[in-house]
């Protein structure tokens, strides 16, 4: 159960790294063993780490790639590991270690946004690609993993949880009513909502 955390300004303005450590600071009880921030211009990433593997006792994320186009935080586990390595291997990527993210990383690096078909395991992620200018976010099929979002017309931002979107003052914490009413007469059918609007 680690945690991630991010801000995207879709307008261009840089993202402010003590927003994001205070988002990260809000879920530090998903991730005792550390915590990780990456900014680049309109972007900034965070991750809360649990270790819950030998693997990710190695694991330092946001995970960048060599040259640092992509950068990856990930609240995740693989269960096809040998199996995604042989195949990210067969197509002539190197991985550096052997935790989760780098196999994530590496499977972006090769299949692009076709990566999570290719992945079995509970994760939610968030991944900039700098070349392309996006930012590519993702979950298992499952929805094991847990990704919250808010965006406005100017900022997108996610969260494993969604108390880290109330360190924005840009966020206000309005109730859903027409969720909280569908919910009170038990005919809540929508998954993509939250009790609060926006999120």
């Amino acid at each position: 159960m680690s945690g991630i955390a991010g801000i995207f300004h879709l307008d261009g303005r840089p993202a402010d790294p003590a927003l994001l450590h205070r988002m990260t600071e809000a879920m530090a009880h998903r991730g005792p063993d550390g915590a990780g921030h990456w900014t680049d211009g309109p972007v900034a990433l965070g991750h809360r780490m649990l270790w819950t593997t030998p693997e990710a006792l190695q694991e330092k994320q946001p995970l960048t790639d060599e040259l640092g186009d992509l950068c990856l935080t990930l609240d995740g586990r693989v269960d096809n590991r040998e199996e995604l390595r042989q195949a990210l291997e067969a197509g002539g990527l190197h991985l550096r270690t052997d935790t989760d993210a780098e196999l994530v990383l590496r499977a972006y690096e090769r299949w692009g946004e076709e990566c999570p078909a290719h992945i079995i395991g509970d994760f939610a992620f968030a991944l900039w690609d700098r070349r392309r200018r996006q930012l590519f976010c993702a979950r298992d099929p499952l929805g094991v993993k847990p990704f919250y979002y808010h965006r406005d017309g100017h900022t997108f931002r996610f969260a494993s949880e969604m108390q880290p979107f109330f360190q924005d003052p840009a966020v206000t914490r309005r109730p859903n009513l027409r969720l909280i009413g569908l919910y009170l007469l038990e005919r809540y059918d929508d998954a993509e909502q939250t009790l609060y609007e926006g999120i």
